[in-house]
C-alpha cells in the first residue's frame, strides 16, 4: 500500500469511540459559548448602551455592528454543532469517514484536525472552487 493511502482507513472501534468523545466534547464547549455569548449579548451594561446612545447614526451603526457581529459568531457555532450532529448521526449508522464525494476513506489525520469533515481533502477542495 502507498504512503498515501496508508491513512486511507475505516476507524478502528478505539479511534470511534475517541472521536465520539472529542466531538460531545467540543458540542458542549459549543453551547457553553453560545450560552455566554447570549449572556454578555444580553447584559445589563450593553442593554443600557443601546438605549443611552445619541440618535447619532454612527452611534447606533456601532451598535448595530456589534449586535450583528455577536449573532454572527452564534450562527458560526451553531452550524459547527449541527456539523457535529451530523458526524455522530454517521458514526451511529456505520458511515463515519468516508468521503461523500468520492466514497473514499477520509484519511485519519484530516479527521483529527476536522472530525466532522464530510470529504477527503482533493474533493473539499474542488467542492471549495466551485462554490466560491
Amino acid at each position: 500500500m502507498s504512503e498515501k493511502n496508508k491513512n486511507r482507513r475505516q476507524l478502528s472501534q478505539q479511534e470511534l469511540e475517541r472521536t465520539i468523545q472529542v466531538l460531545l466534547d467540543k458540542r458542549k464547549e459549543l453551547w457553553h459559548e453560545i450560552r455566554e455569548d447570549i449572556k454578555q449579548d444580553g447584559s445589563a451594561e450593553y442593554q443600557e448602551l443601546l438605549q443611552t446612545i445619541s440618535q447619532d447614526p454612527g452611534d447606533r451603526a456601532m451598535a448595530e455592528l456589534r449586535e450583528s457581529t455577536i449573532f454572527s459568531y452564534v450562527e458560526l457555532k451553531a452550524e459547527e454543532i449541527q456539523d457535529i450532529d451530523a458526524a455522530l448521526r454517521r458514526i451511529d449508522a456505520g458511515e463515519y469517514g468516508r468521503c461523500q464525494d468520492c466514497d473514499r476513506w477520509i484519511r485519519t489525520a484530516r479527521l483529527e484536525i476536522m472530525p466532522y469533515a464530510v470529504r477527503c481533502r482533493d474533493c473539499q477542495s474542488k467542492w471549495e472552487a466551485i462554490h466560491k
